[in-house]
């Protein structure tokens, strides 16, 4: 079954009309209008008049997603005829999306640099989604919500600003994730976490800022220097109201367990932590998540091999020194045996090559010249070449 696509100029389209009701009833006549209450296709867009620069993504979705523009608008008119209320929380992306079983986000190259690059939510509630790509988009951060799409296989996350902090642990909800590109961010090394996802077949992560250099300065270091003391962040949100609410988030938080796919919390709760989420260090030991401002260590760890490469260096976050070590020893320890194993698999290796190179030796002759001769049958005693004068016996 082909692929149901949503495109960046969908999103756009609709995000602009979101954000100015005004724009949205406007064009929602004027569309009404041409189509006709038969519900009709709009064949001569021309009669639209002229459509703004600004609203180009509008021009785009007229001429290849008409249909399921003209559906919202009948949709929506219905629903306006008939007096009934919008549901709490349903907006004009949710309704458009809820309309279609998509399978593919392609969201590649939609928001220029400076611009409000904040994805909505809504775009994390399809369940039916495989396919994410939101490659340079200059992105400096991945919303918690992306561990609801649970049948998410592929993930695209190419030249945005990502750091490993930015990146969050409920990515590991997705347990059908494949393939991740980190390509060209800003990492200089990969999220612990990735470690607990055994889905995963294939990341790219070249072209990351300092990641080579952070990668031969950490593996040659003493383990001391692969715990790191941070503070805390001053970026973090603390307008937070310790409510009862606030604790049981943090709780469940720190647990790590899928909330979202957990029928026993409450959608607003579920909403709730995604919007609290990003002030909080989760450990990659304990069932502990602080708060950003709380300072902990950041923990080096390598994995060798780790999906067909050799010596990739992974960041964990540690609310103490015990789990910092309890996550750094036994990194080490595998790591220094992985590495023992590589190198008798290569001794083995060269062991095979030399006794290949004895056996074809002694199975050939050669004359005073080096020139060689493989004895073809037994018949064969002598051989002299218009070059060589040796008599080989």
């Amino acid at each position: 079954m082909a692929a149901e696509i949503f495109y960046g100029f969908e999103l756009l389209l609709l995000k602009r009309f979101q954000s100015d009701l005004r724009l949205w009833h406007e064009w929602k006549l004027k569309l009404l209008d041409k189509a006709g209450e038969c519900f009709g296709c709009i064949d001569a867009l021309e009669d639209l008049g002229d459509i703004p620069q600004s609203l180009w993504f509008l021009s785009v979705a007229l001429h290849k997603r008409q249909k399921y523009v003209l559906q919202l608008v009948y949709q929506e008119v219905k629903r306006e005829q008939e007096g009934r209320l919008k549901k709490s929380g349903d907006t004009l992306l949710s309704t458009y999306l809820s309309y279609h079983q998509f399978t593919e986000f392609h969201l590649d190259s939609i928001f220029k640099y400076g611009e409000d690059n904040k994805l909505p939510r809504e775009l994390f509630k399809c369940p039916n989604v495989t396919y994410l790509s939101l490659k340079y988009n200059s992105l400096d951060h991945l919303p918690a919500d992306i561990g609801r799409m649970s049948r998410l296989e592929y993930l695209a996350l190419t030249n945005n600003k990502l750091q490993v902090h930015s990146i969050p642990y409920s990515l590991t909800f997705c347990r059908k994730l494949k393939t991740v590109l980190l390509d060209n961010n800003l990492l200089d090394a990969l999220p612990g976490f990735l470690l607990k996802m055994p889905s995963i077949e294939t990341v790219h992560r070249h072209g990351n800022h300092n990641y080579f250099k952070a990668t031969f300065m950490w593996y040659h270091t003493d383990v001391n220097f692969r715990i790191i003391p941070v503070s805390g962040s001053n970026d973090a949100n603390m307008d937070i109201t310790e409510t009862l609410e606030f604790w049981a988030a943090k709780s469940l938080i720190g647990s790590k367990v899928d909330f979202y796919s957990d029928h026993g919390v409450a959608v607003v709760i579920k909403d709730y932590i995604s919007d609290i989420y990003d002030n909080f260090n989760i450990c990659n030991y304990c069932n502990q998540a602080c708060l950003a401002s709380h300072s902990g260590y950041k923990v080096i760890t390598f994995k060798n091999p780790y999906l067909g490469n050799t010596c990739v260096p992974f960041q964990h976050w540690a609310c103490s020194i015990d789990c910092a070590k309890a996550l750094e020893v036994p990194a080490r320890v595998e790591q220094i045996a992985a590495a023992r194993d590589l190198d008798r698999q290569y001794e083995d290796f060269i062991q095979d090559c030399q006794k290949n190179f004895i056996a074809y030796f002694e199975s050939s002759k050669f004359c005073g010249c080096g020139a060689l001769f493989r004895e073809e049958t037994e018949e064969v005693q002598e051989q002299t070449t218009h070059n060589c004068h040796c008599t080989i016996m």
